[in-house]
């Protein structure tokens, strides 16, 4: 099936019959500017939502070259699109306009020529891996024969850590590295939760490894030596983490980030947002220069 597709920066649309879906929570994101106050110590020098939208604005993206957040928006519809928010002026503007198709998980691709993103097609239930260009060009599904992607994170250029959501009542997430070159993936692990990430500096991945309904861990594997280097106990219900100062994780909880590593798995506290207008969040990410942080809020029920 052939898709039509004009980008500017990245801007498609494609026209398909629409099937209805549940509507996605109710989502805002926030932006957190830091400052260092000390030695490996931080504090909040600004911050400021960046979505006023009822609806779902989620899965924020730094962009450090454009200075900028790619983020998924519904904008009180049925569809969800990537947009793009410039740090400099405050303005959103949609980069990624998709009729009838509804994209999640923005990111750029590893060398920085491509946004990458989950495709949601017509029949609800087919979840593909997209890439396009940032130029007018042409996109395209990678592992097209893959339409159970739920989660994902680059790893170099060729290899790609995918999370599987398999069909329901399927509740076993599988976790596996695609390589784009050869088309192929690999089974890596079993009962994986939603998060997954790369080390900043290092040939390393993190990801959620769920043992049983309260025994999560977040376990650290070497994808270049094919070996694992440890793993650290999640607190109870908590899985949602990104990459911290010096390749520790950061982890959301209860209103505060939360800071572990392999070499110290024990959790210490490095934000309490309790007491801010965005204390209750989940989702965060840190940006690549250490500057910023965009906090994914909810208004009820976590997400």
């Amino acid at each position: 099936m052939k898709k039509s597709i004009i980008l500017v920066f990245v801007s498609l649309t494609f026209y398909y019959r629409s099937f209805s879906q549940d509507a996605p929570p109710s989502t805002d994101i926030w932006l957190i500017k830091l400052k260092s106050i000390a030695a490996n110590s931080l504090s909040i020098s600004n911050y400021k939502k960046i979505t006023e939208n009822p609806g779902y604005d989620n899965q924020p993206f730094f962009v450090p070259t454009l200075n900028s957040i790619l983020y998924v928006s519904d904008k009180n519809s049925n569809q969800t699109d990537i947009y793009q928010f410039d740090i400099a002026t405050g303005i959103s503007k949609r980069v990624l306009n998709t009729e009838y198709y509804k994209e999640y998980s923005p990111m750029i691709s590893y060398d920085g020529k491509l946004i990458s993103c989950i495709s949601i097609e017509p029949d609800e239930t087919s979840q593909r891996f997209w890439q396009f260009p940032f130029s007018a060009g042409i996109g395209k599904p990678q592992f097209p024969d893959i339409i159970d992607v739920g989660y994902y994170a680059w790893l170099d250029e060729q290899q790609i850590a995918f999370i599987r959501i398999g069909k329901a009542p399927n509740t076993n997430f599988n976790i596996e590295i695609g390589n784009i070159a050869t088309g192929t993936m690999q089974k890596l692990d079993d009962h994986a939760g939603r998060c997954i990430q790369k080390a900043r500096s290092r040939n390393i991945m993190y990801y959620v490894k769920k043992y049983d309904s309260t025994d999560w861990k977040i376990k650290c594997y070497d994808f270049e030596r094919n070996v694992y280097k440890g793993e650290i106990q999640l607190p109870q219900g908590q899985e949602d983490f990104t990459i911290g100062p010096n390749d520790v994780i950061w982890l959301s909880s209860n209103g505060k980030i939360l800071e572990a590593s392999i070499q110290n798995p024990v959790w210490k506290v490095v934000f309490d947002f309790s007491s801010m207008p965005f204390k209750n969040f989940y989702r965060i990410v840190y940006s690549p220069d250490f500057n910023m942080l965009a906090l994914v809020t909810f208004d009820s029920k976590k997400p």
